[in-house]
């Protein structure tokens, strides 16, 4: 029954098709000064136009790709390849006013595997995005999505006997405040994310209860700014989040309900059209209600940066610290012969991007990623690795022709859970 009703929002997907441009503009002068990076700039003879109802503007797509992967289970040695075939229609209804702003979109990924009919997928999402302005500089925005998902092999909290991947649901719902006028800025955002794992069938027979995996989320952030110069502003954040489990004790593990707080200073920049980005430090925590698990604390530090080093290259780059949500056990890392639950994951990223214009039509694109990540109270540590290589050729306003590389790999002090993986796609998208 739940494959029958993706099925059924796929072929409705279809029958519109989808996707919108990667940035919906309304105002021509004011995207001149705003800094986007070469794959975010209007494009105005390859642009998808849209369909006008009334004052809306509705972008249907739909794409087509082929990838093959060389490791699809993420596993060490006597790997499986095999080949994938995804149709990913979408479509984004966008509204054309001349303050405030909605968009309703929906969209859907689905897979078919050449030999391996179990790593089938059907992920979709949907939603809403709107934005009231209130006066010059002052507004209240707030979304809502959902989305139906599948888990990546490579996870670490990933079932490693499952005969398929993962199913799981996130809920978002957000709603915030913004008032930036003069020297001083104000911003309050409050989110809930919901997320339910479904249970998945065992090779060899049985389930896996994921149920223990399921948990909710409310966080409230604030955050206050001041212009220090044209451009340049200082500013604090401060936020707190609860996370509860459904049932995290259903399989014999510990009480996993938590208490998080962040609390940052930085600097943030915003050059008319050549860069923009920011930095900070400051301090997180988070606090669970069992005491086996204890706490996790310690610096907290970050880095966006977007920089348009000529009129036809740009870089990205970011560096990241955060505490995760895991359920796997580990090695105690006071004493290696026992089997312990981690408290959570103390994860950093850095990454960087560059995007290159070749030809007005031709987009180059080249990414790389390390993550490192420590799972607390255990002795696993692992490193992550990544690499991709993009292409997209801009044939008219309605087609484009995409291509791509991507490698992965981990090294994990966890025996036998190392890993690496090659990725080759192309793929071709119609909108309009």
């Amino acid at each position: 029954m739940k494959n029958q009703k993706t099925m059924i929002l796929a072929t409705l997907l279809l029958g519109s098709t989808s996707l919108a441009p990667a940035a919906f503009a309304q105002d021509a002068a004011a995207e001149g000064d705003a800094v986007k990076s070469v794959y975010e700039r209007s494009r105005p003879d390859y642009d998808a136009p849209g369909i006008r109802s009334g004052s809306f503007l509705f972008y249907p797509t739909v794409g087509v790709e082929g990838k093959y992967n060389s490791n699809i289970y993420a596993e060490e040695s006597n790997v499986t390849d095999d080949f994938v075939v995804a149709v990913k229609p979408s479509f984004n209804l966008v509204s054309d006013w001349n303050s405030s702003y909605l968009e309703v979109f929906a969209k859907a990924d689905i897979g078919r595997y050449l030999d391996n009919g179990g790593e089938n997928y059907e992920d979709y999402g949907f939603g809403l995005n709107g934005r009231k302005d209130i006066s010059y500089g002052t507004d209240f925005h707030g979304n809502v999505a959902y989305d139906q998902k599948h888990e990546d092999r490579g996870s670490p909290d990933a079932v490693g006997n499952a005969s398929e991947p993962t199913q799981f649901s996130v809920m978002t719902a957000s709603v915030g405040f913004k008032r930036d006028v003069s020297i001083l800025s104000f911003a309050a955002d409050a989110e809930y994310v919901k997320r339910d794992f479904d249970d998945v069938a065992l090779n060899g027979g049985g389930f896996r209860d994921n149920q223990h995996r399921d948990r909710d989320r409310r966080k409230g952030t604030l955050r206050i700014g001041y212009e220090m110069a044209d451009g340049y502003e200082a500013f604090v954040r401060g936020s707190m989040d609860r996370v509860e489990y459904d049932d995290s004790k259903r399989n014999g593990g510990p009480q996993r309900n938590s208490d998080g707080y962040e609390a940052v200073a930085g600097a943030a920049f915003d050059l008319t059209g050549k860069a923009k980005g920011e930095f900070y430090v400051g301090y997180m925590k988070r606090a669970f209600d069992s005491n086996t698990l204890g706490s996790i604390d310690g610096i907290n530090f970050g880095a966006e940066l977007l920089w348009n080093a000529t009129g036809l290259t740009s870089f990205q780059g970011t560096v990241k610290r955060s505490i995760e949500e895991t359920t796997i056990k580990g090695k105690d890392i006071n004493d290696p012969t026992l089997d312990v639950y981690s408290s959570g994951i103390v994860a950093t990223l850095f990454s960087g991007r560059v995007e290159h214009e070749l030809r007005r039509n031709v987009l180059l694109n080249a990414d790389v990623s390390y993550t490192r990540q420590n799972f607390e109270l255990t002795t696993r540590e692992d490193e992550l690795w990544g690499a991709k290589l993009g292409l997209k050729y801009l044939l008219n306003p309605n087609f484009d022709i995409n291509a791509g590389y991507s490698y992965d790999y981990r090294d994990t002090t966890t025996q036998g859970q190392d890993y690496q993986r090659h990725s080759f796609r192309v793929g071709i998208k119609g909108q309009w």
